[in-house]
Protein backbone atom coordinates (compact mmCIF):
# COMPACT_ATOMS: atom_id res chain seq x y z
CA UNK A 1 0.00 0.00 0.00
CA UNK A 2 2.63 2.34 0.77
CA UNK A 3 4.55 1.54 -2.81
CA UNK A 4 1.26 2.85 -4.20
CA UNK A 5 0.78 6.17 -2.41
CA UNK A 6 4.35 6.65 -3.14
CA UNK A 7 3.67 5.96 -7.13
CA UNK A 8 0.40 8.05 -6.86
CA UNK A 9 2.66 10.65 -5.29
CA UNK A 10 5.22 10.72 -7.80
CA UNK A 11 2.74 10.34 -10.51
CA UNK A 12 1.03 14.05 -9.03
CA UNK A 13 3.82 15.54 -9.16
CA UNK A 14 5.22 15.60 -12.92
CA UNK A 15 1.42 15.95 -14.13
CA UNK A 16 0.96 18.68 -12.66
CA UNK A 17 4.56 19.85 -13.36
CA UNK A 18 4.71 19.06 -16.94
CA UNK A 19 4.20 22.65 -17.83
CA UNK A 20 7.92 23.33 -16.28
CA UNK A 21 9.51 20.92 -18.85
CA UNK A 22 8.10 22.02 -21.77
CA UNK A 23 10.07 24.38 -23.76
CA UNK A 24 9.24 27.75 -24.62
CA UNK A 25 7.69 29.29 -28.44
CA UNK A 26 9.52 31.50 -30.51
CA UNK A 27 7.50 34.87 -30.71
CA UNK A 28 9.24 35.90 -33.75
CA UNK A 29 6.62 35.68 -37.22
CA UNK A 30 8.56 34.13 -39.55
CA UNK A 31 9.77 37.27 -42.39
CA UNK A 32 11.33 36.60 -44.92
CA UNK A 33 14.38 39.17 -45.87
CA UNK A 34 14.66 40.87 -49.61
CA UNK A 35 16.90 43.66 -48.18
CA UNK A 36 19.86 43.19 -49.21
CA UNK A 37 21.01 44.54 -45.25
CA UNK A 38 22.93 41.87 -44.59
CA UNK A 39 25.15 39.23 -46.68
CA UNK A 40 23.70 36.20 -47.34
CA UNK A 41 26.24 33.87 -48.87
CA UNK A 42 28.33 32.44 -45.76
CA UNK A 43 28.08 32.86 -42.31
CA UNK A 44 28.87 35.13 -39.36
CA UNK A 45 31.32 34.25 -36.57
CA UNK A 46 32.17 36.11 -33.20
CA UNK A 47 35.51 34.94 -30.67
CA UNK A 48 33.61 33.83 -27.36
CA UNK A 49 35.42 35.56 -24.74
CA UNK A 50 35.09 33.40 -22.27
CA UNK A 51 35.50 30.13 -24.29
CA UNK A 52 37.89 31.26 -26.71
CA UNK A 53 35.43 29.27 -29.31
CA UNK A 54 34.22 30.65 -31.94
CA UNK A 55 30.27 31.35 -32.14
CA UNK A 56 28.75 31.30 -35.98
CA UNK A 57 25.38 32.25 -37.23
CA UNK A 58 23.90 31.50 -40.74
CA UNK A 59 21.35 33.72 -41.98
CA UNK A 60 19.23 32.68 -44.55
CA UNK A 61 16.61 35.03 -46.97
CA UNK A 62 13.51 33.24 -45.84
CA UNK A 63 13.83 35.04 -42.36
CA UNK A 64 15.16 31.66 -40.53
CA UNK A 65 18.52 31.76 -38.55
CA UNK A 66 20.86 28.36 -37.73
CA UNK A 67 22.74 29.05 -34.66
CA UNK A 68 25.61 26.57 -35.73
CA UNK A 69 27.46 26.41 -32.55
CA UNK A 70 30.92 26.27 -31.65
CA UNK A 71 34.67 25.32 -32.33
CA UNK A 72 37.94 26.17 -31.83
CA UNK A 73 38.63 27.66 -35.55
CA UNK A 74 36.60 28.46 -37.91
CA UNK A 75 38.53 25.40 -40.13
CA UNK A 76 36.87 23.46 -37.79
CA UNK A 77 33.22 25.39 -38.39
CA UNK A 78 33.52 24.81 -42.32
CA UNK A 79 34.25 21.03 -42.01
CA UNK A 80 31.28 20.43 -39.59
CA UNK A 81 29.64 22.27 -43.00
CA UNK A 82 30.58 19.66 -45.08
CA UNK A 83 30.44 16.52 -42.23
CA UNK A 84 27.25 14.82 -42.68
CA UNK A 85 27.50 13.68 -39.14
CA UNK A 86 27.64 17.47 -37.93
CA UNK A 87 25.27 18.40 -39.96
CA UNK A 88 22.46 15.49 -38.82
CA UNK A 89 23.63 17.15 -35.64
CA UNK A 90 22.47 20.61 -36.36
CA UNK A 91 19.45 19.63 -37.85
CA UNK A 92 17.73 17.86 -35.40
CA UNK A 93 18.65 19.91 -32.79
CA UNK A 94 15.97 22.21 -31.93
CA UNK A 95 18.46 24.82 -30.20
CA UNK A 96 20.04 25.37 -33.31
CA UNK A 97 17.28 27.20 -35.52
CA UNK A 98 15.21 30.52 -34.72
CA UNK A 99 14.12 33.45 -36.13
CA UNK A 100 15.35 37.00 -37.36
CA UNK A 101 13.53 40.07 -38.46
CA UNK A 102 15.41 42.98 -40.12
CA UNK A 103 14.16 46.73 -38.65
CA UNK A 104 15.84 49.70 -40.63
CA UNK A 105 19.64 48.90 -39.29
CA UNK A 106 18.65 46.87 -36.31
CA UNK A 107 18.63 43.15 -36.34
CA UNK A 108 16.62 40.81 -33.70
CA UNK A 109 16.63 37.20 -33.31
CA UNK A 110 15.19 34.81 -31.62
CA UNK A 111 15.81 31.15 -30.28
CA UNK A 112 15.58 28.37 -28.19
CA UNK A 113 18.00 27.46 -25.42
CA UNK A 114 18.82 25.56 -22.62
CA UNK A 115 20.66 27.73 -19.92
CA UNK A 116 22.27 26.42 -17.05
CA UNK A 117 19.08 25.20 -13.54
CA UNK A 118 16.71 25.21 -16.71
CA UNK A 119 14.34 22.27 -17.47
CA UNK A 120 13.51 23.27 -20.74
CA UNK A 121 14.68 25.59 -23.65
CA UNK A 122 14.11 28.87 -22.59
CA UNK A 123 12.87 31.64 -25.43
CA UNK A 124 15.60 34.10 -26.00
CA UNK A 125 15.68 37.35 -28.01
CA UNK A 126 18.92 39.22 -28.93
CA UNK A 127 18.87 42.83 -30.27
CA UNK A 128 21.62 44.04 -32.66
CA UNK A 129 22.76 46.75 -34.84
CA UNK A 130 23.78 46.35 -38.70
CA UNK A 131 27.17 48.24 -38.82
CA UNK A 132 27.06 47.28 -42.41
CA UNK A 133 26.36 44.08 -45.12
CA UNK A 134 28.90 42.78 -43.11
CA UNK A 135 29.66 43.09 -39.70
CA UNK A 136 26.32 43.08 -36.61
CA UNK A 137 27.04 44.21 -32.93
CA UNK A 138 24.58 42.54 -31.06
CA UNK A 139 24.55 43.88 -27.69
CA UNK A 140 21.29 42.52 -25.53
CA UNK A 141 19.75 39.80 -25.04
CA UNK A 142 16.79 39.00 -23.19
CA UNK A 143 15.47 35.56 -22.25
CA UNK A 144 11.58 34.71 -21.36
CA UNK A 145 12.89 33.87 -17.37
CA UNK A 146 13.10 37.65 -16.98
CA UNK A 147 16.95 37.69 -17.10
CA UNK A 148 18.53 40.26 -19.36
CA UNK A 149 22.38 39.88 -20.75
CA UNK A 150 24.17 42.61 -21.75
CA UNK A 151 26.77 41.89 -24.39
CA UNK A 152 29.20 42.76 -26.85
CA UNK A 153 29.61 40.54 -29.66
CA UNK A 154 30.36 41.70 -33.23
CA UNK A 155 29.63 38.91 -35.89
CA UNK A 156 31.66 39.23 -38.76
CA UNK A 157 30.78 37.96 -42.38
CA UNK A 158 33.05 35.46 -44.41
CA UNK A 159 31.90 34.32 -47.37
CA UNK A 160 31.26 30.07 -47.94
CA UNK A 161 30.03 27.62 -50.10
CA UNK A 162 28.22 25.80 -49.62
CA UNK A 163 25.99 26.58 -46.56
CA UNK A 164 23.75 24.08 -44.86
CA UNK A 165 20.20 24.10 -46.12
CA UNK A 166 17.70 26.03 -43.79
CA UNK A 167 15.08 23.16 -44.06
CA UNK A 168 14.19 22.02 -40.63
CA UNK A 169 11.45 20.38 -38.57
CA UNK A 170 11.69 22.80 -36.09
CA UNK A 171 10.55 26.25 -37.83
CA UNK A 172 7.41 25.88 -40.02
Amino acid sequence: MKQIIITLQILLLFTGCKDIFKDDVLTLELEPNYSEQIKLNGYYYHFDSISTNVVVWVFYRNGIVCFVGTGKTLVDIENAFQNKESLNNIYTNKSAWGLYQLKNDSIITNGLFIYPGELRRISTISKGTILNDTTILFNLSIRSNNTINLRNDTLHFKQFNPKPDSTNVFIK
